[in-house]
């Protein structure tokens, strides 16, 4: 599928799909509620926010929170600020945690949990946290004991937990580790930007060849990989776009690299009704018109 392509295809032609398309609050130098503010100005009906970080503006950094921090005033005006939204996403907190060994970052991740709920969320996105070297078969029956623990903390908060693809960096480690999870409240999210360390994905694209057209289809290739083999546990998507150059992600929808409408296509067949949330990056005077061109092309697929 060429830039071309993407940018031409008709509202019309694909229909209504069952997902939805929503944008989340990491707008650098913003503070949260003017993210949030303006997110529904641009019309998304859905929005994820960040359990991290604070809600004030701040140079460099997007907003989030801590909701232990949090005042009874400050939860009254974010939960009052969403509510005008048809779904609500949170991300969880990802770095500097090692969940695996340190009880004060299970604390976090579960507070992040707790406020997730409070602000009216249905899913919560987590990264799996690498481990090194072969640590992670040795721990592997450990690992998985984490994960179903927080998948009966989420059902509890009337959550779903979405483990994010990147780690472990195979198609098959991510597809072993959701399977083997095998809990009703834990899935996957697919950001359409974490395989480019995937073991499937090195072997087949040399350095230079990464801008090639078929450099460009193995990467969707293993994206859609990941797709069909864990099917109803795809929970929830990233997206963005990839510099064919670097493979470097969350860019603004200008290079037409990821397949999005072969990637609508698999979905209908699967029957996903989740989100595709944009995740993009770029300097705060500009995300306003990047996330306002997203929505207009990917709502034509």
């Amino acid at each position: 599928m060429t830039r071309r392509t993407l940018l031409q295809l008709p509202l019309a032609a694909a229909g209504r799909a069952p997902w939805m398309l929503g944008a989340n609050t990491a707008i650098d130098g913003y503070g949260l509620l003017q993210a949030v503010n303006k997110i529904r100005e641009l019309g998304f009906p859905a929005i994820e926010i960040h359990t991290m970080g604070e809600p004030e503006p701040r140079a460099g950094r997007f907003p989030g929170f801590q909701f232990d921090r949090l005042t009874t005033r400050q939860r009254d005006e974010i939960k009052s600020a969403l509510a005008g939204f048809e779904r609500v996403t949170a991300h969880l907190p990802y770095t500097g945690l090692n969940y695996m060994a340190d009880a004060e970052a299970v604390k976090t991740v579960e507070i992040a949990m707790e406020g997730a709920a409070f602000f009216g969320g249905t899913l919560a996105v987590l990264h799996p946290q690498p481990l090194p070297g072969a640590e992670l078969e040795a721990r592997w029956a450990e690992y998985l004991k984490r994960f179903r623990g927080w998948g009966d903390r989420a059902r509890n908060l009337g959550l779903r937990l979405a483990l994010e693809t990147g780690y472990p960096r195979s198609v098959r480690g991510f597809v072993r580790l959701i399977r083997e999870i095998a809990h009703e409240s834990v899935g996957a999210t697919i950001d359409v930007g974490h395989q480019s360390r995937y073991e499937e994905l090195i072997t087949r694209v040399k350095p230079e060849d990464r801008a090639t057209p078929a450099g460009i289809g193995a990467y969707n290739d293993t994206t859609m990989a990941i797709v069909e083999r864990l099917g109803s546990k795809v929970f929830h998507f990233h997206v963005h776009d990839i510099d064919p150059q670097t493979w470097q992600e969350h860019k603004p929808l200008v290079h037409g690299f990821v397949d999005y409408p072969g990637l609508a296509a698999a979905l209908r067949k699967s029957g996903y009704a989740g989100l595709w949330m944009l995740e993009l990056g770029g300097a705060a005077e500009d995300l306003p018109r990047y996330l306002r061109e997203a929505k207009a092309r990917l709502s034509a697929i």
